[in-house]
């Protein structure tokens, strides 16, 4: 017997799989060479970025390190692009004195010389499957010989929060464009939240601003005509002295006003001038002003039935009564129910006495949930004994509480208790006024610095009552959420 020899479909998927999956895995680790490769490379042009701009700086003469508007000035710009093997680099330049610690520090310095050296940082970042990447090199740049003073005298920042404490990584600007270099220098807040500038030249016209993501934004004033008396006002730099100042920002207050109506009764009215107000009608017919049944004097339906189209208020508060007008002469009459939005009558553990129908008006709502039942409607059932003469109901209505409605574009104007200074006749001038309007949907978010804020300026209304009484004190980092309900 001749055997036969071959694969079957099976042998072929199973080697057909196991040939996939080494070519998967052999493209993820071809992937993630390249990949790696790519990364070395970016890193490795960075750094030699870096190693290019610190070997020109400490090759400059020690008097010519400095940056174009920085402390110690020099023509060095603080900011640079550059481009190796296609990938675009940016270059930060940041030069600074150093007050060294052996000597002794500030006014405890004992040779009277603050200005000991410089520090050059060079800051390269680029980016790599969209993440910025840094590399930076840092070098202390001491004098040819003896230190000497660098003349002017020592700026130092303070941040600190609300409570005191230091902020670190805030960003801190020194601007004064009084002097010739100006300077425009921007550096962050260490550890202990301070930062320093010996050797900066002297001067009354310092502006500092300090601020961080997420953070309020503190700074010094300018005097003007208006704000004569600035606090903080600019800061002045004395020979052989430091100035010190404190700096106070913390985390920004999600702040959130609403304005409404406050609840209030509201009517929803059938008068019968049309059908429209019906979902359904059995023998009965809407003439005259009036529901009644079908038909005329000698031919009126013995008997007949309507139901309301639902009523659904967009802001119940509380269901109150259902008022009407009925004409039930001798031989007729009115029996009403009620019934939810679809229709199913609302049972009597709910409303007593409403599955045999109630004969007048008014029918009290106020044992029936509007979470339950937030869509009402009417049922009523007519009849008579002969067919000359009909039962009527000349109108219906759901009365029932509605609010809070929400009140869009409401003007109003929020004022800080903080000062930025005050006029020559000594009247305040406030940090923080904000005037503003409530959106479409009647609230309006705004991030605010911690302080304590009067509310004004709601023109067109009058304030009836609010969920918290002006002025509202602002914790940082807390949420706070006012509503006002007005007239």
């Amino acid at each position: 017997m001749k055997v036969q020899r071959g694969m079957t479909l099976i042998d072929v998927l199973v080697g057909s799989a196991l040939v996939l999956i080494v070519f998967l895995t052999l493209l993820g680790l071809l992937r993630a060479s390249l990949l790696i490769s790519s990364s070395a490379k970016a890193k490795a042009g960075a750094t030699a970025v870096a190693t290019t701009q610190m070997e020109y700086l400490r090759s400059l003469p020690y008097a010519s390190v400095g940056t174009v508007g920085g402390i110690p000035a020099g023509l060095i710009p603080q900011s640079a692009t550059t481009t190796m093997n296609g990938i675009p680099y940016t270059i930060r330049t940041f030069v600074s004195y150093v007050d060294d610690a052996k000597d002794g520090t500030g006014a405890g310095d004992s040779n009277g010389i603050p200005a000991d050296y410089k520090q050059a940082k060079v800051a390269v970042t680029y980016t790599f499957r969209e993440t910025i990447r840094e590399v930076a090199l840092i070098s202390n740049i001491a004098p040819p010989s003896l230190e000497t003073t660098a003349g002017g005298g020592t700026l130092r920042v303070s941040v600190v929060n609300a409570s005191g404490i230091a902020v670190s990584g805030a960003s801190v600007r020194i601007q004064n464009t009084s002097l010739i270099p100006t300077v425009d220098i921007t550096t962050f807040s260490d550890a202990s939240g301070a930062t320093a500038f010996p050797g900066a030249p002297t001067s009354t016209e310092y502006q500092i601003s300090v601020t961080k993501s997420g953070y309020s934004s503190a700074q010094t004033y300018t005097r003007d005509g208006t704000n004569q008396n600035p606090t903080p006002g600019y800061l002045t730099v004395v020979a052989n002295q430091t100035t010190s100042s404190t700096f106070a920002i913390d985390s920004l207050v999600p702040f959130t006003i609403r304005t409404f109506y406050p609840i209030r009764a509201a009517t929803t009215t059938d008068t019968f001038t049309t059908s429209s107000g019906l979902s359904s009608m059995t023998n009965t017919q809407v003439a005259g002003g009036a529901l009644s049944l079908s038909g005329g004097v000698g031919s009126y339906a013995l008997s007949g039935s309507a139901r309301s189209t639902s009523t659904q208020p967009t802001y119940l508060s509380a269901w109150t009564n259902v008022s009407g007008t009925r004409n039930a002469p001798a031989g007729t009459s009115v029996r009403i129910h009620v019934a939810d939005g679809s229709g199913t009558l609302i049972p009597d553990a709910v409303l007593a006495g409403n599955a045999t129908g109630f004969l007048n008006f008014p029918i009290s709502l106020s044992g029936v949930s509007t979470s339950t039942y937030p869509a009402l409607s009417l049922v009523t059932e007519l009849s008579t004994n002969s067919a000359s003469s009909t039962s009527q109901i000349l109108d219906w209505s759901f009365v029932y509480d509605e609010g809070p409605i929400p009140v869009p574009n409401v003007p109003f104007t929020l004022t800080g208790a903080k000062k930025k200074g005050t006029t020559g006749e000594g009247a305040a001038i406030y940090k923080t006024i904000v005037s503003s309007t409530t959106d479409s949907a009647g609230a309006r978010y705004i991030p605010f610095e911690w302080d304590v804020y009067t509310l004004s300026g709601v023109t067109g209304y009058t304030v009836a009552s609010s969920s918290v009484a002006s002025p509202y004190t602002l914790t940082p980092g807390v949420p706070f959420d006012v509503s006002l309900f007005l007239q």
